[in-house]
């Protein structure tokens, strides 16, 4: 037997409940006929007869009566369930704490976290910001559910989902003698103080080895333990600095000039979620909107 459709069920239960087709058609906002269709395909697909006509009026078959009682309580079940999958569309009584790298918590993260929150209302969403190191701690430690940054090689006990990359970029106050360029070679750097960032950060090291690799060896070097604060930095000594794009731009957009690298450079942007945990929508629906809100800047950004 197929599955019971649940639609004419329910037609089925307001005919017997009223004792007639033409009143349980008004009160289901159905025209008779359709009402009397369902009710014969309904018949037809149980194999049983459910009314019988006496005397013009129908009355109920003993099976009818029998399934009716099976059925009693049966919608309000099924109406708790459907408030119980709102619930959980909604997020109540459920939390997503996210912590991404400090630079991608000024518009790229908020900017994916209102558009989970529009979508999942009731969710209780925490959001902070850290390195790499204090990343991994929280996820591994219990203290986030999900992390965005670079990714982690060699850790099968962690599930790393791919975002998107962005580039590394020259930045330095617009009166510095390289802010001219349309674009730079790195070997331009050398001989000339610079802004360097943590090179035991993912950002870091990378620029560090593009450095190596192009012989660019600054006179002066002023250390900077996050990007963001490079860019401080940058602005306060007038030296230059490399950096990602979205730092570049979050932070020094309309003061400094932000030039290309003749060799593009591209740091992945992955969020991270320990695999032995279940999927969760509501990491889903953040992982979504942070993939869109990305494309979204790129788009911005190459303006």
């Amino acid at each position: 037997m197929k599955a019971i459709n649940l639609h004419r069920l329910q037609i089925f239960r307001t005919v017997y409940e009223l004792a007639g087709i033409s009143a349980a058609a008004r009160k289901l906002n159905l025209a008779q006929p359709t009402v009397s269709r369902h009710l014969a395909v309904f018949e037809d697909e149980l194999k049983v007869s459910l009314f019988s006509n006496v005397a013009g009026r129908i009355e109920p078959t003993w099976e009818a009566q029998r399934l009716y009682a099976e059925t009693s309580g049966l919608f309000e079940r099924v109406s708790m369930l459907e408030r119980s999958v709102e619930a959980l569309q909604r997020g109540s009584s459920d939390s997503l704490r996210i912590i991404g790298a400090n630079t991608l918590c000024i518009s790229l993260i908020p900017e994916a976290v209102g558009s989970l929150q529009q979508k999942m209302p009731d969710l209780a969403i925490s959001v902070d910001g850290g390195g790499a190191a204090a990343q991994l701690m929280a996820l591994r430690g219990g203290m986030a559910d999900i992390t965005v940054g670079a990714p982690v090689a060699g850790s099968p006990d962690l599930r790393q989902d791919h975002i998107g990359r962005t580039a590394l970029v020259a930045v330095m106050p617009k009166s510095h003698p390289l802010a001219d360029r349309k674009m730079l070679d790195l070997h331009a750097f050398n001989g000339l103080p610079c802004v360097m960032p943590n090179p035991k950060a993912p950002i870091g090291g990378l620029v560090h080895k593009a450095f190596e690799a192009a012989g660019a060896v600054p006179s002066r070097v002023l250390s900077a333990m996050s990007p963001s604060f490079a860019i401080g930095l940058v602005a306060s000594t007038g030296w230059c600095s490399v950096t990602d794009e979205i730092t570049a731009h979050d932070f020094g957009r309309g003061r400094l000039a932000v030039i290309p690298l003749e060799k593009r450079i591209e740091i992945e942007l992955v969020t991270l979620e320990l695999s032995r945990s279940p999927s969760r929508r509501s990491a889903g629906v953040f992982k979504d909107a942070l993939g869109r809100a990305f494309k979204a800047y790129g788009q911005r950004a190459a303006r």
